[in-house]
This record gives structure tokens, C-alpha cells and sequence, in this order.
């Protein structure tokens, strides 16, 4: 789950059509929600703290109107982070 909404986050960096934008809000959000809530006994304070922002940064009931190249940082940045959460994860664990 989390490397699909990296790779989501990803393409997001390329130009694409404004409807992309819109369901990647709604993917993204849904995709949290599932992290957290499966997830809400094993990882620490920090790790649900990061992914409530991200949440909250593309919830699509309120949206953020931000110029492109943030939402490109915003992207990247996201991305990255949920790309390694699985990483992060089981280390954790160990």
C-alpha cells in the first residue's frame, strides 16, 4: 500500500491533467487512514504525527492551494517517506 501511494506521489511530479490531482487527494487520504488505523499500536508517536500531516496536507474536503513547485517538494518529500515507511517499520520491530 505504501509503495503505491509513493508511486502515485511520484508521477504527481510530472506534469499531469488537474483530475490526477483530485483523485490523488482522495488516494492518498484513503491510503493514510488504512496506515494508521492498521498500524496504530506498533508505531510510535513521530511516525503517526508524520502521517497525520500528510493527511492532512492532501485531505480533498479542504483543500491546500499551493503553488505547483511546492506541492513538487510536498510530493517528492511525501513520497520518499512512504517509500522507506515499510523499511522504517520493521526495523523498528527488530
Amino acid at each position: 500500500m505504501n509503495r503505491l501511494l509513493a508511486a502515485l506521489l511520484f508521477i504527481a511530479i510530472l506534469p499531469m491533467p488537474y483530475s490526477y490531482y483530485l483523485y490523488l487527494r482522495i488516494a492518498v487520504m484513503l491510503g493514510i487512514i488504512y496506515l494508521l488505523v492498521s498500524n496504530w499500536k506498533i508505531d510510535d508517536d513521530k511516525t503517526k504525527a508524520i502521517l497525520i500531516v500528510i493527511g492532512i496536507l492532501f485531505n480533498p474536503f479542504t483543500p491546500f492551494y499551493i503553488t505547483k513547485w511546492i506541492w513538487i517538494i510536498i510530493d517528492f518529500i511525501a513520497g520518499m517517506y512512504l517509500w522507506t515507511y515499510l523499511k522504517i517499520k520493521t526495523y523498528n520491530k527488530q
